[in-house]
């Protein structure tokens, strides 16, 4: 995000010193491909990309580097979050800023790794990790940690129901 475009209500969270870290990896079965895209067509990221009880109500992506996105999740309140694409690389990577849904005015940072897996039984599988960082405050990265393992059974549905 270029120095224009950061909102003088977000604050990058180095100003927060060192901060907790998600890390959450599942297996799909899936090919590293269709999880990818998942992520990256909004057709298929409204889903999935909310957790528990919430809907997606609007999906934006400008999938380019430097490209705007802005997820919508909407419940009997309405949380926006939304960032920029850092780093694109299908299938295997995505790298984004992360802002708005409780973070208190700190700009997080999304690490999307994935890579071809085999399921238990050997069937061909996609592994993905991600990699949430940057928040300001321990009960704020359990909060997203909960709501981050919610999303992903969701997205599982999602890629089983093609």
């Amino acid at each position: 995000m270029s120095d224009a475009q950061i909102s003088d209500s977000v604050a990058p969270a180095a100003a927060f010193g060192t901060a907790p870290t998600v890390r959450i990896t599942r297996t799909y079965r899936a090919s590293p491909q269709a999880v990818f895209d998942a992520w990256t067509k909004p057709e298929q990221l409204s889903q999935w990309m909310c957790p528990f009880d919430l809907r997606v109500a609007e999906v934006s992506l400008d999938l380019r580097v430097g490209g705007a996105y802005s997820v919508v999740m909407q419940g009997e309140d309405r949380h926006e979050h939304h960032g920029v694409f850092e780093v694109i690389d299908p299938p295997g990577r995505l790298v984004m800023s992360w802002a708005g849904g409780g973070l208190q005015g700190v700009e997080s940072r999304l690490t999307i790794a994935i890579e071809a897996a085999e399921a238990e039984d050997g069937a061909p599988a996609a592994r993905m990790t991600l990699i949430h960082e940057r928040f300001p405050d321990a009960e704020t990265s359990g909060n997203y940690e909960t709501g981050w393992n919610s999303a992903f059974d969701k997205l599982q549905a999602a890629l089983e129901t093609g």
